[in-house]
């Protein structure tokens, strides 16, 4: 079952007063809330875009596995980008934890409050420290096992 699906309704010429969307081989939809969006492209599209980008991260810098910026913005938002989304991402908000959400159907995104904020949005791989934990100890496991077999070679060998 989907909560959310984003339907790409294709390019008109023409301004479009009455939508029809016919679902094929669906037995049953239910549809509890649509929001219908149409932004149009005569040189609009361009400043829209440059609108919405005025209130995105200013003074962003990019390392291997950290987003940093600045936010600021009269009413609350919501942080969206085109980053995977993936459990490993952690949001802090003026240095405190926030939480990450999946936006526009598979991305990183985070609700932000209204005002000027410090954002970091840092990635650590799931399960790597888990995994360097239990690899250190299956090495030292090893070296016992080495050991102890080299102690019993040699005890076999004063033996003889």
């Amino acid at each position: 079952m989907r909560k959310r699906v984003i339907l790409n309704l294709g390019y008109s010429s023409h301004l479009r007063r009455i939508v029809t969307v016919r679902f094929s081989q669906v037995p049953e939809l239910k549809i509890h809330h649509v929001k219908l969006m149409a932004v149009g492209f005569k040189g609009h599209y361009q400043r829209q875009i440059k609108a919405i980008q005025k209130h995105g991260l200013k003074q962003q810098k990019v390392t291997n596995n950290t987003i940093t910026g600045r936010t600021q913005a009269q009413t609350a938002s919501v942080l969206t980008t085109s980053i995977p989304y993936s459990t490993g991402w952690h949001l802090t908000v003026d240095d405190k934890p926030t939480k990450t959400q999946v936006v526009n159907t598979g991305f990183v995104g985070a609700k932000i409050p209204a005002g000027q904020h410090k954002v970091k949005l840092q990635y650590h791989t799931p399960g790597l420290r888990l995994g360097a934990i239990i690899s250190l100890i299956g090495l030292l496991l090893l070296l016992v096992s080495i050991l102890w077999q080299s102690h019993a070679w040699l005890h076999n060998q004063s033996n003889q």
